[in-house]
């Protein structure tokens, strides 16, 4: 009975030292129902589920010693399915503190304990708990959340999961890692930020939201151009600003192309004027030395000796009929342009004084050039 007495105390407790077990004859399996809380009436009905449930164990004892942890607690949770005891609550404790899941690992110490206090007996088990879980609650980092007190109604998510605000005002474990904090609330911005806790270490966090614009209705937006008024309204000004831009840079490009024109009809009629006076010089030179030749012969262009100096007289009229056509052209020219350029100046409005702008037109007809405009 003593080897019996020690092996019943060993699958209670499941301490520590993480010894297999093995179940060859009749007495242990005796031993292993008292283990479980059964009777042993009933020890040969539960043995199928015993038998299940040692098979579990003994699986996430030799996992462990392999340091496949996942696996481990996986056969640990298949155990206590069939029956719950503070000793596979510790083991499965150790196996998510490998995992890195801190406070996965603090609630199978607090189930635990409260099997413990609920009468189960695991002495190994109660010996090392205590000091297991103030070592753990010294390594499990903690969020506080500090909102602004005219906050209304916030909605906090974790991880994409929600938490009662109330809870992380109060402080909410967590494990070590990166978390996503994501806070809202009415009339305010989302407040998003991206946490690496560390094991041991309390973060508090003010989280900042902005205040949100008020949403824009359709009767709202429609009412300010349905009253008239004289000032112009902010959702305006930058299509205005583009129209005085659109206005200026017409205006621009017309005032270069008037002056351009002014220029050539100036150059035009003052290189034809200079023409018609070459010709002019022409024409007397010929006319001299016609006469010379012919006297006053008024018949002297039908003497075909004389009709190579009748036709330089006739080339030189002809050129300097021509640059005097051609100067008044260019004068014209050059008139209409300084008209227009003027009129454009005076009359087209700039976007700083387009109300008040002179209005002025220009006429052109045949033979006059004028201008009808109001002041």
């Amino acid at each position: 009975m003593g080897a019996a007495g020690r092996f019943r105390t060993l699958f209670i407790g499941l301490s520590m030292t993480f010894r297999s077990f093995r179940f060859r004859s009749l007495a242990s399996l005796f031993v292993s129902s008292a283990a479980f809380g059964l009777p042993l009436a009933h020890a040969e009905a539960a043995a199928p589920d015993l038998s299940s449930a040692k098979q579990a164990f003994e699986g996430a004892v030799s996992l462990e010693g392999e340091r496949h942890w996942a696996e481990a607690a996986l056969k640990l949770r298949q155990a206590i399915a069939i029956k719950d005891t503070p000793g596979l609550r510790f083991h499965l404790a150790h196996c998510e503190l490998e995992q890195g899941h801190l406070v996965e690992a603090s609630l199978e110490y607090d189930r635990a304990s409260e099997l413990l206090r609920q009468g189960a007996k695991a002495p190994d088990v109660q010996k090392l708990l205590a000091p297991a879980r103030e070592a753990l609650a010294r390594r499990i980092p903690r969020l506080t959340l500090e909102f602004a007190p005219d906050l209304r109604a916030p909605s906090v998510s974790l991880d994409g999961k929600a938490y009662p605000p109330s809870e992380l005002a109060l402080g909410l474990p967590l494990n070590p890692g990166r978390h996503l904090l994501r806070v809202s609330a009415s009339g305010r911005r989302p407040f998003e930020q991206v946490l690496i806790l560390s094991e041991g270490e309390p973060v508090t966090v003010r989280p900042q939201l902005a205040v949100a614009a008020p949403p824009v209705t359709p009767a709202a937006a429609a009412s300010p151009s349905s009253l008239p008024s004289s000032r112009a309204t902010p959702a305006a000004a930058p299509e205005a600003s583009h129209s005085s831009q659109r206005s200026s840079s017409t205006k621009l490009y017309l005032l270069i192309g008037e002056s351009a024109l002014t220029l050539a009809g100036l150059s035009v009629g003052i290189g034809a004027q200079l023409a018609a006076s070459a010709a002019n010089d022409r024409v007397a030179t010929a006319q001299r030395r016609l006469d010379d030749l012919a006297g006053n012969d008024g018949s002297a262009c039908n003497r075909i000796e004389l009709s190579g100096a009748c036709r330089d007289l006739h080339a030189a009229i002809s050129d300097h009929d021509n640059a005097i056509t051609l100067s008044k052209v260019g004068f014209i020219g050059a008139g209409a342009g300084a008209v227009a350029l003027v009129t454009t100046w005076l009359a087209y409005p700039d976007a700083k004084n387009k109300a008040s702008a002179v209005q002025l037109h220009p006429v052109a007809s045949f033979g006059q050039v004028g201008l009808v405009g109001s002041f």
